[in-house]
């Protein structure tokens, strides 16, 4: 469960919201709704902790994960499309890319001890079916495996908007914050 407590933000003389008191319960599923400008965006950013409430709480259990949709397609543009919904999962994404680095660096400079390191990694966290997985949500969402292996850029902005989905829904997290999310879907 996700508490929020007298929860107020304000950005200069302008407050967004105060007074907001509410929690957010296990199986359930909740909208935001307002006119553009009120503040949904900002509640949804500071619930998960990427910026910080002028005044309130918000409590979130330990071990519960949230899943946060980002709008900004443009920080992956080079990316391979399954690269960016792998990043869903910070720690499996950088242990897969420092292995491949390694890799490439060729056998002189190839560090086993951290190579093992990476490996288990991976392993721990079933990074080996993370790609089989990653891919079975693109294609869900309606990007066939052809262009998995493509960049980002080569993608209108509602398949862009549905990788980003995919990066949210690969890492598996117990919650799921999504702002906007039919925005430029190409429905």
């Amino acid at each position: 469960m996700i508490s929020i407590s007298n929860l107020e933000k304000g950005f200069g003389d302008r407050t967004l919201f105060s007074g907001a008191s509410f929690q957010l319960n296990p199986g359930e599923r909740y909208g935001l709704v307002g006119a553009n400008g009120s503040g949904k965006t900002t509640l949804l950013n500071v619930i998960s902790g990427s910026i910080e409430a002028t005044h309130g709480q918000v409590s979130i259990p330990k071990a519960l994960s949230l899943g946060v949709l980002k709008q900004d397609h443009f920080a992956y543009e080079s990316e391979e499309i399954l690269g960016v919904a792998l990043m869903g999962n910070p720690e499996l994404w950088n242990a897969l890319s420092e292995k491949e680095a390694i890799l490439a660096a060729g056998e002189e400079d190839f560090d086993y001890e951290r190579f093992s390191e990476l490996e288990e990694t991976v392993q721990r966290l079933d990074g080996y079916a993370a790609e089989a997985r990653a891919a079975t949500i693109l294609e869900g969402l309606g990007l066939p495996t052809e262009v998995h292996r493509k960049p980002l850029s080569t993608l209108s902005g509602g398949f862009k908007l549905r990788v980003l989905l995919a990066q949210v829904l690969a890492s598996a997290p117990d919650v799921l914050l999504l702002d906007e999310p039919t925005n430029h879907l190409d429905l």
